[in-house]
């Protein structure tokens, strides 16, 4: 199965270093009010990507769906100009966000529909097709209603299209909720990926998701506070302790001005320049390393298991 970029198919194979969740044009501005909190500088953003590039990186996955104002054109204008490959989301992110007329007079078939048609056709005319389903969330510490029939749309589509799916599930353990509803629709677990899982800090929660197949995402691994850097490498750490060294995924989830090297932050390189050296000065091997940052994510990409 060859994995869909902004810019078409490639081999799996030629997806190199990863980043699984990412954000390189979005809008959170318009729920939080918080102007840090938006960014839609393709210019800009072409630097910040180079810098992934430069340290050697291949792809991010970037995950700004409906309700986060995505830029499918200004997305392949960054993967052209910075050499990288983009992977792009697709669906509905979490309720705030929703255009809640639209959601609420359509039917879970009909969620299921747009977003297959996205899949196949391209996103608003533009002929630039998502490759992974996500990020698709929940806003607080359970499922709501209507994200429900969201990610019970999402679970179709998947089985429609092959596409993985990538979800949002933060400060709690609502993954647990998140993979019962797909599963519940007959999605294939290992094609999803629990994503904010450093969030809720327990091996227990992890090990939980891992063990039903599922990927367990630590993806806001972005430096800015020593301890929460630490704590980040022992979680990683005691999860292949317990065997599921193939089922971690590592990203920073950019999504702050702050957050980029521009406005102080550390950007996209981080997981590869600091947080993978700490992994191996902490005992990993070179090859651990590069199952967790190269082959997981071309796992959940491709579609192998």
């Amino acid at each position: 199965m060859q994995v869909m970029t902004v810019r078409g198919p490639i081999d799996p194979g030629d997806l190199g270093p990863t980043l699984p969740h990412e954000h390189l044009i979005l809008d959170l501005f318009r729920i939080s009010r918080n102007r840090d909190h938006r960014f839609n500088d393709v210019p800009l953003m072409i630097e910040e990507a180079a810098r992934f590039k430069a340290c050697g990186g291949g792809t991010i996955v970037e995950l700004s769906n409906h309700g986060l104002s995505p830029n499918p054109v200004g997305l392949r204008r960054i993967s052209e100009e910075s050499d990288l490959h983009v992977v792009m989301g697709s669906g509905w992110y979490r309720e705030p966000y929703y255009d809640h007329q639209y959601i609420g007079q359509r039917s879970t078939r009909d969620l299921a529909d747009d977003i297959v048609r996205d899949i196949e056709e391209g996103v608003s005319g533009t002929g630039i097709r998502p490759g992974i389903i996500g990020e698709i969330g929940a806003d607080l510490s359970f499922v709501s209603p209507a994200e429900e029939r969201v990610f019970r749309a999402a679970a179709r589509a998947h089985l429609r299209t092959g596409l993985a799916i990538t979800t949002h599930a933060l400060e709690s353990p609502v993954g647990l909720q998140q993979l019962d509803i797909l599963e519940e629709e007959g999605a294939d677990l290992r094609r999803v990926v629990v994503g904010h899982a450093a969030t809720w800090p327990y091996l227990d929660y992890h090990e939980a998701i891992a063990r039903r197949g599922a990927y367990v995402q630590f993806d806001t691994i972005r430096g800015l506070r020593p301890y929460e850097t630490e704590q980040q490498v022992r979680l990683t750490l005691d999860l292949i302790g317990r065997g599921y060294l193939e089922r971690i995924l590592l990203s920073q989830d950019n999504c702050f001005q702050s957050h980029l090297v521009a406005y102080g932050g550390n950007g996209f390189a981080f997981v590869s320049t600091t947080f993978a050296p700490m992994l191996k000065e902490a005992g990993l091997s070179d090859e651990q390393v590069r199952t967790i940052l190269v082959e997981n994510p071309r796992r959940v990409l491709a579609g192998a298991a």
